[in-house]
């Protein structure tokens, strides 16, 4: 006999009668009636009617000894063959590990996925594609598009029913299986349409029984929502071991692999991808590209060094001021916080005596990405006053450090990556915050300029020949008339 219920789909919460608004996340309209059978109630759980284990991997509710979990073989990586992709994930795959890849439709995750498929495939490991969104023809397709080695090695199924997902992949026993996707999945114990809050859970739940019982590698691919996040209950992230994002920077066309959680390894880590017609590839030297079509001698450009994980970028961030014939200037910013722009022309205009209160301000960074560290704030501040004053940066100049309210310029983390990173495209002084000093290496070929005010960093940026009117208060006149134009 089945039972009725209402089921939140924002939260997953249930309750015995429909109302507005859920009572746990407050979300409006998002009950939804679902219908679940005695099965569900009483059945075990379809992984575990399985009485064979993963090779090398005992069962999930055997008791280990603490020695036991040192042994290197429970946790040796699976490498995917795309040095991008295994950096994200910390390394490469790891046995009875479940992931969860999210992006927006038509961004290229199945594309990247199947790619990698083929390499894990060709390498020797048994790999299972299986897609409940599209046929045999349209995947085999994409297979020769993207010009892959066929193995005997890779296999596909094409079924939106979660049983016989789980008996085939219990007969099969392959090392990385991908669902593509797991919404399109729904378990005939649950009596309600696929997609829903109940069946993602169900599915998800047994995926992650398969993935530990069996040491298979599973990757789940979610659709995402209006807001970015993946579809389904909160619960969905916390119950899979990474959740990682594909999306793509707007400006400059490049997909970006993000780590938002891994338990095997860094978070927030960034993989940088480009679409072609043989399918994504990685792009091996980002920070070069963001820099190409970089103008020299155009006031209002710097280039910022902003870290994504454990990894230095360098990209170009462009301000634009003009003169505001209105009461109340205009402030576009994209690529940055808003309230950091007004924050750092305050400063200036205190610590300075320049000010932005009769112009309009134009912000962006230029490769698209999005600056949220305040270690790029000595760089953006920078790009903002030789805007205003209209005095082009040098071109082989990196400002790095934060900037405090008082224009005392503050210490950063890794320095040693963002100066390593710097040298690559042609970087050849570098102003930094004297606290950083002490972790920087002898550099050759490459100036070190420590500095621990915003003024000394402004007689950096501009050549100010007089530095002793850095100590008075404000810049006036005579101090503007030292400055090499």
């Amino acid at each position: 006999m089945a039972s009725t219920q209402y089921v939140c789909q924002t939260c997953g919460a249930q309750s015995p009668k429909w109302s507005g608004q859920c009572r746990d996340c407050g979300a409006w309209n998002s009950l939804v009636e679902e219908r679940v059978s005695a099965k569900e109630k009483k059945g075990r759980s379809l992984s575990a009617r399985s009485d064979s284990e993963g090779e090398g991997n005992p069962k999930s509710s055997e008791l280990l000894h603490v020695g036991a979990l040192k042994d290197p073989k429970l946790i040796a990586r699976i490498p995917s063959g795309i040095s991008e992709v295994d950096r994200v994930l910390g390394g490469g795959l790891v046995p009875g590990s479940l992931l969860l890849f999210g992006g927006e439709p038509g961004i290229g995750k199945s594309t990247l996925l199947l790619q990698v498929l083929g390499n894990l495939s060709a390498a020797g490991n048994k790999s299972l594609y299986l897609s409940g969104e599209e046929s045999a023809a349209q995947v085999g397709g994409r297979f020769k598009r993207l010009k892959l080695q066929e193995s005997e090695n890779l296999f596909f199924l094409s079924t939106t029913e979660l049983e016989a997902a789980i008996e085939e992949i219990q007969k099969l026993k392959p090392k990385i299986v991908i669902v593509d996707s797991v919404q399109t999945l729904s378990s005939e114990t649950i009596e309600s349409a696929a997609g829903t809050v109940s069946q993602i859970r169900m599915a998800t739940h047994e995926f992650l029984s398969v993935a530990k019982n069996l040491g298979v590698v599973v990757i789940l691919v979610g659709h995402v929502t209006k807001e970015g996040t993946v579809a389904g209950p909160r619960l969905l992230e916390h119950m899979v071991d990474g959740v990682f994002y594909f999306e793509l920077a707007t400006s400059s066309g490049y997909r970006l692999l993000r780590g938002q959680k891994n338990r095997f390894g860094a978070t927030h880590e960034v993989a940088v991808f480009e679409m072609r017609p043989q399918g994504l590839m990685q792009v091996e030297n980002p920070s070069a590209r963001f820099l190409a079509e970089k103008v020299d001698g155009v006031a209002g450009s710097s280039v910022v060094a902003h870290l994504e994980g454990s990894r230095p970028f360098l990209t170009e961030f462009q301000a634009l001021c003009q003169k505001c014939y209105v009461g109340y200037p205009r402030r576009t910013v994209q690529g940055i916080d808003q309230n950091r722009i007004a924050v750092l022309m305050a400063v200036a205009e205190k610590t300075l005596n320049i000010s932005f209160s009769d112009q309009d301000v134009y912000c962006k960074v230029a490769s698209g990405d999005r600056l949220v560290e305040p270690a790029v704030d000595l760089a953006v501040l920078m790009a903002l006053i030789s805007a205003v004053e209209n005095r082009p940066l040098p071109a082989d100049l990196l400002f790095v450090g934060e900037v405090g309210l008082g224009g005392e310029i503050r210490s950063v983390p890794n320095i040693a990556a963002r100066i390593a990173e710097a040298k690559t495209v042609g970087i050849k002084k570098i102003v930094l915050p004297q606290w950083n000093l002490k972790e920087t290496l002898d550099e050759k070929n490459l100036k070190i300029i420590p500095v621990k005010k915003l003024k000394e960093a402004y007689a950096e940026a501009f050549n100010v020949k007089n530095k002793t009117q850095l100590d008075s208060k404000g810049i006036d006149k005579d101090f503007l008339d030292d400055v090499s134009p």
